[in-house]
């Protein structure tokens, strides 16, 4: 899914509606998000990310999000997605304990709890990697569904990620 990353950002800040997921299918759940549309300028390649506060119009909480420039934002995504190819190639070693003592319960939990620690940082960070979208604060840097979030167009049908 390829996000429009531009120095003139259209985003929508979004306030989730429903507490539950809404089922969509049998494995399935979907989230409603109602908000408002605010243009963002994004700051040049090379200086410091800017700060712009807005305002839910749902719950009327005012909300400061640091906005990174273009490069910025790519030098953020190439960081997590190289932090999640070495946490899940760190996976590889730690299951590879089991071979010493495969009899052993003390490397068996270090193994199986290292190994899922691991595996699962490293599938978080790339979950990350995959929706960083430039702007920070507020837990938009992580993926999940929170209370307010910051979305994007999509380059191919505009639709809001």
């Amino acid at each position: 899914m390829a996000m429009a990353i531009e120095r003139q950002q259209r985003a929508m800040l979004g306030h989730r509606q429903n507490f539950f997921g809404r089922p969509v299918s049998f494995t399935t759940i979907a989230w409603n998000y109602s908000g408002r549309i605010w243009d963002v300028e994004r700051p040049e390649d090379g200086e410091p990310a800017r700060r712009h506060t807005v305002r839910c119009p749902v719950c009327q909480e005012t909300l400061t999000y640091a906005v990174h420039s273009i490069a910025a934002t790519r030098r953020r995504r190439v960081r997590q997605l190289i932090a999640a190819v070495v946490f899940l190639i760190a996976t590889v070693p730690v299951f590879c304990l089991i071979m010493l003592d495969p009899g052993s319960p003390v490397v068996l939990s270090i193994a199986y709890g290292g190994g899922s620690l691991t595996f699962i940082t490293g599938w978080l960070l790339a979950c990350a990697a995959g929706q960083e979208k430039g702007f920070a604060g507020h837990g938009s840097a992580w993926p999940g569904y929170l209370k307010h979030r910051v979305f994007v167009p999509n380059t191919k049908d505009g639709r809001w990620v």
